[in-house]
């Protein structure tokens, strides 16, 4: 549950900044979006802990409470949520109507904290992805809203990954990852970027992507697809005793696989400005 310190940390240093420039509905809508998905992990993760097991809430349960939240944002701040989408690669913009509005924020969120959860797998992996991700944000849109949002994050998040290395001594938890999912979601929805978030966070995709490929290949072939999924782990070197897969796997170090993953992330922030520039 080391996130809750990454959300202590960010959430001190957003509320002294707006003692100089004070909140807008954008950005009450991200730290309370923020709030709520850190809730629901800090929960997975209490019953966890309390129940000496790796599985927390149950895939049901999960889903629910994410729905509830994304539910919970939509009909509170719809006039935040009701802005013009950028269309990739092109200079158009596209306004949707509020039922679109709504299955699209439900999607992005659900989504992106999931795909941050899944991708918190390795030491280092998640925070690092999320860094660039909001580096990304910021350069695509420098306003005053989104660097008091990302700024104090990306620097907690610096001093995280001090102890998230490989060997890491301190770990996000369900509490961190869905707190980092829910603000990247909040901040794509805010500023009209659902369109470019798969372009941005590239990784997640993959790792989501690869976690349903892995389970259609299992129930379509009897194969998997990959030697484990998520994606990063179909890298990994591993112990465990080889098993049947149709993709080549590679036996790299996990050090490796997350400077690696990293410098992918980066390819997909330099891709998300391009599309954004066309």
């Amino acid at each position: 549950m080391g996130g809750i310190v990454v959300f202590a940390l960010w959430l001190a240093a957003t509320v002294v900044l707006l003692v100089w420039h004070p909140a807008t509905p954008m950005t009450v809508f991200v730290l309370t979006s923020a709030t709520l998905f850190a809730t629901i992990g800090a929960v997975d993760d209490w019953i966890s802990l309390r129940h000496r097991r790796s599985m927390g809430l149950s895939a049901i349960a999960k889903l629910a409470l994410l729905s509830v939240a994304a539910l919970v944002l939509f009909f509170t701040f719809r006039d935040v949520l009701a802005v013009p989408v950028e269309i990739p690669f092109s200079s158009a913009s596209l306004a949707l109507p509020p039922v679109a509005v709504f299955f699209l924020a439900w999607i992005v969120f659900l989504s992106t904290t999931n795909g941050m959860n899944l991708t918190d797998g390795l030491d280092g992996l998640a925070a690092g992805v999320a860094v660039l991700i909001l580096i990304g944000i910021i350069l695509l849109h420098p306003t005053r809203e989104n660097l008091i949002l990302c700024v104090p994050l990306i620097g907690a998040l610096v001093g995280f990954l001090w102890l998230n290395v490989h060997p890491a001594s301190l770990f996000l938890g369900d509490v961190g990852s869905f707190f980092l999912g829910g603000v990247i979601a909040a901040l794509a929805l805010a500023n009209g970027m659902v369109f470019l978030l798969p372009i941005l966070a590239g990784v997640l995709v993959l790792e989501v992507g690869s976690v349903i490929l892995q389970v259609a290949s299992c129930k379509a072939l009897g194969k998997r697809l990959f030697r484990m999924s998520p994606l990063h782990h179909h890298f990994e070197c591993s112990a465990d005793p080889p098993r049947e897969h149709i993709l080549p796997a590679f036996r790299w170090p996990e050090g490796k696989i997350t400077v690696r993953f990293w410098i992918l992330q980066g390819f997909f922030v330099g891709l998300a400005l391009l599309a954004a520039r066309i």
